[in-house]
């Protein structure tokens, strides 16, 4: 009998779609949560599958093609795909960030530090892709297994050498990273989040948890010590440990000299001597580090990718310098100014990303703080309820006017609002009796606040995918001829219709 790898030799492709089933594909039946794919194996026979691989065999008789029974079908996808496409991780330096925030940035962070030591750089994330030579938009944070590989493929045939890689929660759990071989690992911090798919934190954090198991007793964990839970986490980790701390002892710190709303001045102060690539050493030592980038999270940032680019082989004078110049990524905590108005614009989604940003603005220089919130879609209601607890507990220490709005017309049907999203949202707001505005519509939130605003003042514009296009909305009717733009709209201001 055929191992799954030899199955994967003979093969034209791996799939777990039927719709992309050729001639000569595997295809590997998967139970997920709305569709069951064993109900698709005949239609991938008929489309020329070369065999269908299922963890619920039983259902599959008849067929004219080879079934392959395994114990886990998803797994088994991830295990295909690697071989498929030659085990390309294996063939790069692969830096694989994990945690609640800081992601994407860390990661295009590792990916500029890469380029501007003029390595060949790859990146996937939640922003975009870069497999070396095509840049493009991303469609999810860690996609599927298949998708990883032939990424990964692409890059080793572009000749990248450098990569960075966002690892969800979501692609531990469902195995699309199973067979990855991480060269680093980063952990950057844990809070609540993905509560729809997890159920509860307890599950979250345990799919965080499991990201040890992808790293081998030789691979680098690079861990923000600083963070409670990151602390638990690692301390189950038995391979090399790196801490990180801007706020305490660690083996690489950051020493504050000066921060302003446009970024920070540290010092890098590596306690220890670190393993490099071809058994070379990064010995202790400072390094002054100027970061374009507001907020104490982007130091934490900055560190993190820091160690990860030291480990790595990169020198401390070249991360300070490529750092310095980073550009920043779209709708972290962009800052820009419109008809006398400061813009923050960020996308805060869990109550980790939200008190960070409120802890940033908290520094800033104005008159009023005006916020807008989009509520997020398809995300149940666990946390949205969070996330307007995060807000009303900002609300306690820091005045500011509230407008929170569905973004209905803004999202596609993945993350459209449901009525139950949005009542655990304004319920939460409700009963720790904060006042706000909501709105339907984007542009009406928007609308709302600008009328509201003055020279001076302040305005954030906070949440995922409700609040994408906000930038786009709020420069057009800040810019419009009259300066306003009259936008029909039900209000309703706390829990009151006007």
């Amino acid at each position: 009998m055929q191992t799954l790898c030899e199955l994967a030799l003979n093969a034209t492709g791996v799939t777990c779609s039927s719709d992309n089933v050729r001639p000569g594909f595997i295809f590997v039946a998967i139970r997920g949560r709305q569709n069951d794919g064993n109900m698709f194996a005949r239609i991938a026979a008929q489309r020329g599958a070369l065999a269908v691989v299922s963890d619920c065999p039983g259902t599959l008789h008849g067929l004219t093609i080879p079934v392959i029974a395994v114990q886990h079908a998803r797994l088994a996808l991830s295990e295909l795909a690697a071989a498929f496409y030659g085990n390309p991780s294996h063939d790069l330096r692969l830096i694989g960030v994990t945690g609640s925030n800081g992601k994407t940035t860390i990661t295009c962070m590792l990916e500029h530090i890469f380029l501007y030591a003029g390595l060949s750089a790859g990146l996937i994330g939640t922003v975009r892709v870069n497999t070396g030579k095509t840049i493009f938009a991303s469609t999810l944070t860690t996609p599927d297994a298949v998708t990883v590989h032939d990424y990964l493929a692409k890059m080793r045939k572009n000749n990248v050498t450098h990569a960075a890689m966002e690892v969800s929660a979501q692609g531990v759990d469902m195995h699309r990273v199973a067979h990855v071989h991480f060269t680093t690992g980063v952990l950057t911090n844990i809070c609540a989040d993905h509560l729809d798919f997890h159920g509860n934190f307890a599950n979250y954090l345990a799919a965080k948890t499991k990201f040890l198991s992808l790293l081998a007793s030789n691979t680098p964990l690079i861990v923000n010590i600083a963070d409670a839970q990151c602390q638990a986490i690692a301390s189950q980790f038995s391979g090399e440990l790196v801490t990180v701390s801007a706020s305490g002892p660690a083996d690489i710190t950051a020493q504050l000299i000066h921060s302003t709303s446009y970024g920070s001045t540290f010092i890098l102060d590596i306690t220890k001597r670190l393993s490099a690539p071809g058994g070379h050493q990064v010995p202790a030592g400072r390094q002054l580090v100027r970061l374009p980038l507001a907020g104490r999270h982007n130091i934490e940032n900055g560190l993190l990718a820091a160690a990860a680019a030291l480990v790595n082989g990169i020198s401390p004078a070249s991360i300070a310098d490529a750092l310095a110049i980073f550009p920043g990524v779209e709708r972290r905590l962009n800052i820009f100014h419109l008809a006398g108005l400061t813009i923050v614009d960020d996308t805060a989604l869990n109550p980790g990303s939200i008190d960070a940003v409120f802890a940033t603005v908290a520094e800033f220089r104005y008159n009023r703080l005006l916020v807008v919130n989009a509520i997020r879609g398809q995300r149940g209601s666990a946390i949205n309820a969070a996330n307007a607890a995060a807000i009303a507990g900002q609300r306690r220490n820091l005045p500011f006017e509230l407008v929170i709005t569905a973004s209905t017309g803004h999202v596609d049907a993945a993350n459209t609002v449901t009525d139950k999203e949005r009542c655990a949202f304004l319920t939460t707001l409700d009963t720790q009796k904060v006042n706000y505005t909501y709105t339907n519509t984007l542009p009406a939130a928007i609308k709302t606040t600008l009328n509201n605003a003055v020279p001076g003042d302040l305005v954030l514009l906070i949440g995922a995918q409700g609040m994408d296009a906000g930038r786009q909305v709020l420069t057009t009717l800040a810019t419009s001829a009259d300066g306003r733009t009259y936008v029909s709209e039900s209000f309703i201001a706390g829990s009151f219709v006007i």
